[in-house]
């Protein structure tokens, strides 16, 4: 018997999962660097020849991006939830230096001002790499200091992330290189180091605190350049992603410290791997609103911190220089409250199948639910190639068998996050987890007369050696994604 009129109004209804591969596109069978073949993915393969489907484009213009460029997971999950293309905030941002808009921000010039009223100094933070990043961009940074010489601004400095991951593990010091060619008089470098410990989104707070302190108390590595920070990294086995938090020494002095009345200008336009560290540069109450963060030894505030795009809530008095468009009749609004909706992830893709996939929205809508399991607090998920493959798998089981939701969506992360490691053995056992996970829930759903969507956001794992200089690849690709609607009889 049915226990509620809310009961009654679902016990018709057949399950659907979309299930998203985070990083898992297709590529030809014999590359030597394809981690996803039928070998390794025998279910996943022979679904999609059982089964209507077809491959998408998921980089470029396709997803919002600039044409050509790389898919990532943000883009790939809003083109998802949109069901149609949305403009992304690196494309956003670079139209508004080519119309000048950039230049004119009022986020920028309130900043300033604060600067100024103190006789302070800027600091200008960020990820650098190559025009492929879905983080940042190099002619973003370049702006910010065109619009510095500007307004006669001439007490900057930098503290850069080095990348490694979305861009050649030892490619960081071609990029310093460049930007010595850009920097004027009174513009310095003041910290480097990877992005393992400025951009961690996993709540492991010692890497932030790293981070944090180099910049804040000028503790790390020393060196007397961005140069020699990074020949010390590559001498100790350190590849791009994870250079040491290294603070640069004139005079036997740190080049800059934040201090109170400062400004940051944070260049990283995605705010999933942005959020973590501004936490701590802008909560007074940092320990209590995150449980098992670090103790700060100095919070210089009164700071200005201008964030380049949204970054979400609780970052009180953070300046938003390109506020988020409206994405209106996103997945969760189309479904609507009729359905029983679940997104459920790790910690690795929980903002991109709930923020991103949801058109921008930080909290639940139209009585969606949430369910976060905790990555594994990894070096390297080489080591861990299953991650919590397992225990998503086990949940959504649990809810197909007891009809809790109508509709449920999972992003694994695993192709993506092994990919990204350059470990083409890990990277294909994680993609034999990820085959059997799939097998089991398409299997659990067709049972009860559903139907599964299987889709990707963008590639990685399928091309992981570069096939012509035989070199490890770590970033994504432009290869297709596949797209399958498993249904009996469709």
């Amino acid at each position: 018997m049915l226990k509620s009129e809310k009961e009654a109004q679902f016990s018709g209804i057949t399950p659907t999962l979309l299930i998203i591969l985070d990083g898992f596109g297709l590529a030809g069978q014999k590359n030597v660097g394809n981690a996803i073949t039928s070998k390794t993915a025998p279910h996943i393969f022979s679904f999609l020849n059982k089964y209507s489907s077809t491959k998408l484009v998921a980089h470029g213009a396709a997803v919002g991006l600039f044409p050509g460029q790389e898919g990532n997971s943000e883009a790939g999950h809003f083109a998802i939830g949109a069901g149609r293309l949305v403009e992304q905030d690196l494309v956003r941002i670079s139209r508004a230096i080519h119309d000048g808009t950039f230049f004119k921000n009022e986020a920028f010039k309130q900043a300033l001002f604060h600067v100024r009223k103190y006789q302070a100094a800027i600091h200008v933070m960020g990820l650098l790499t190559d025009d492929e990043s879905a983080h940042a961009s190099p002619e973003h940074l370049y702006a910010l200091l065109q619009y510095f010489r500007r307004v006669g601004q001439s007490k900057v400095f930098l503290h850069l992330f080095t990348d490694g991951r979305d861009s050649p593990p030892h490619s960081a010091l071609s990029y310093v290189r460049d930007l010595r060619h850009h920097l004027k008089n009174g513009e310095k470098i003041a910290t480097i180091m990877g992005r393992f410990y400025a951009m961690d989104r996993n709540k492991i707070w010692e890497r932030t605190a790293r981070a944090y302190n180099a910049m804040v108390l000028g503790e790390g590595c020393a060196a007397p350049s961005a140069e020699e920070a990074l020949a010390q990294a590559y001498s100790r086995g350190e590849t791009d992603e994870y250079v040491c938090p290294s603070v640069i020494i004139e005079a036997g002095q740190p080049v800059a410290r934040v201090a109170p009345h400062d400004a940051i200008y944070f260049f990283n336009a995605r705010s999933d791997r942005a959020r973590q560290i501004t936490k701590a540069f802008v909560q007074r109450d940092f320990e209590k609103h995150n449980p098992g963060a670090f103790r700060r030894k100095r919070f210089p505030r009164p700071t200005r911190f201008v964030a380049m795009t949204d970054f979400g809530p609780d970052l009180p008095g953070v300046f938003t220089a390109f506020p988020s468009p409206d994405v209106p009749q996103s997945l969760a609004q189309a479904i609507g409250d009729r359905y029983r909706q679940l997104y459920i992830s790790e910690t690795e893709k929980y903002a991109h199948v709930t923020y991103f996939i949801n058109g921008g929205y930080a909290q639940p809508i139209n009585g969606e639910k949430r369910e976060l399991v905790p990555s594994p607090n990894q070096y390297s998920y080489a080591d861990h190639p299953e991650m919590r493959c397992r225990e998503l798998t086990s949940r959504i089981a649990r809810y197909i068998g007891d009809g809790s939701y109508d509709f449920i969506c999972v992003n694994f992360p695993n192709a993506d996050m092994v990919g990204h490691t350059g470990n083409l053995a890990a990277a294909k056992q994680a993609i034999g987890f990820l085959d059997s996970a799939v097998a089991e829930l398409v299997s659990l759903v067709l049972a009860k007369r559903g139907q599964v969507v299987i889709t990707a956001d963008h590639g990685n794992a399928e091309e992981m050696i570069d096939r012509a200089t035989g070199e490890v690849l770590t970033e994504h690709t432009i290869n297709p994604v596949p797209f399958i609607v498993a249904r009996e009889g469709f």
